[in-house]
């Protein structure tokens, strides 16, 4: 009886479905999705795909590989979602295997699939790519970190011809904006995301949480009925992650265009304070990925006596190559301003990531805030 009941007053705005965030800067949060966040967020993502989808003619069923887990947001409302608003054919994984994605491309006549940068990154690596038919991939859907233009090129050359970077979190029900097929690469790669979709509103605040100016960076806010109203059972979340007037803070930082035009340029907690100088992550990481040697960066924030922190730099060389640490000193010192130049540059093997993919800076902090403490 309470199951029938519970069925006949269900509202749009009625909690449906708990995913947990990617934890990127601290403990993962119960995002509480509403009946209407999935399936607004589910209509809008169909669309958009079947207009991407319709200048190579595809017939019949659209196929979809749906390489993120069902606890990513991404893969339960982008993929899962998509797939049964869309009426798609979804080819799901157990487990993410780069040679099992080319496999089933190949095999299953893939039209679409999407995932995070890294995931693009490692399947490009392969040696023998090439080795696989993917002429049937049309549409690659990336979102979760910065992009370069050497990975953008690399889609384009050897997975698919059509390539869209979104932005989104679990907060805002998945991606709040998209960029277009025709999008400027380079733009893209200084962290042009795109435009809001329909119903979403993005603003960019201060500290104070007052609106900035175009083309100032601050904190980018988010709202509308894509986004989640709270987390599940956590007031004190609640509170830091929402403004009383219903704005999602994302902890992003970015700055809109006159004409509403997204661009992110990292997170505002992992900031590094050099100093009286704010520098990014991303603004080192960009530089040093360029190197054709170099597969993956992350940089992060060390405790110094002096500057209060500096930046140390972790690296791993790309397959069969060899990195250079003052190679890559140099580098920096050619690109970036002198306090951004890394203090000390590690190469490694494997640099940790986050359950969705992401570089873990915070695991890399830890790892070296306890090495010091030996």
């Amino acid at each position: 009886d309470e199951l029938v009941k519970a069925k006949r007053n269900q509202d749009r705005h009625d909690g449906a479905l708990i995913i947990f965030t990617g934890g990127t800067t601290g403990i993962p949060k119960a995002a509480l999705l509403s009946h209407e966040n999935i399936a607004l967020m589910s209509y809008i993502e169909f669309e958009y795909f079947q207009k991407w989808l319709e200048p190579y003619g595809i017939e019949g069923r659209i196929k979809t590989l749906a390489a993120l887990p069902p606890s990513h947001v991404g893969g339960t409302v982008e993929f899962i979602g998509t797939g049964i608003v869309g009426g798609l054919e979804m080819i799901l994984m157990e487990s993410w295997s780069p040679v099992r994605v080319l496999e089933t491309i190949q095999e299953e006549k893939i039209s679409w699939i999407g995932g995070v940068p890294t995931m693009y990154a490692i399947i490009l690596s392969m040696p023998d790519l090439d080795a696989y038919d993917l002429s049937c991939l049309k549409l690659a859907v990336l979102s979760g970190e910065k992009v370069s233009k050497e990975l953008i090129d690399g889609i384009k050359q050897k997975i698919a011809p059509c390539i869209i970077n979104g932005y989104g979190s679990t907060e805002a029900g998945s991606e709040v904006t998209f960029t277009e097929p025709d999008d400027d690469p380079d733009e893209i790669a200084k962290g042009y995301v795109g435009k809001p979709l329909p119903t979403v509103e993005i603003k960019i605040v201060d500290d104070n949480d007052t609106e900035v100016p175009p083309g100032e960076v601050g904190e980018v806010l988010v709202r509308g009925p894509l986004a989640i109203g709270s987390y599940y059972r956590q007031p004190e979340e609640n509170d830091a992650g929402f403004t009383e007037d219903g704005w999602v803070r994302t902890g992003d930082l970015g700055y809109l265009t006159h004409d509403s035009r997204l661009y992110i340029q990292g997170r505002k907690k992992q900031i590094i304070r050099v100093g009286s100088y704010t520098v990014l992550p991303t603004e080192i990481e960009e530089v040093v990925i360029k190197d054709s040697d170099v597969a993956m960066a992350a940089a992060i924030g060390v405790p110094d006596k002096i500057y209060g922190e500096v930046v140390w730099l972790f690296v791993t060389p790309a397959p069969g190559k060899e990195v250079n640490e003052q190679h890559i000193i140099e580098l920096c010192k050619r690109e970036l301003a002198k306090f951004k130049v890394p203090k000390r540059v590690i190469v490694r093997n494997d640099i940790p990531v986050t359950r969705i993919g992401k570089a873990d800076r915070k695991a890399l902090r830890k790892e070296v805030l306890e090495s010091m403490e030996v």
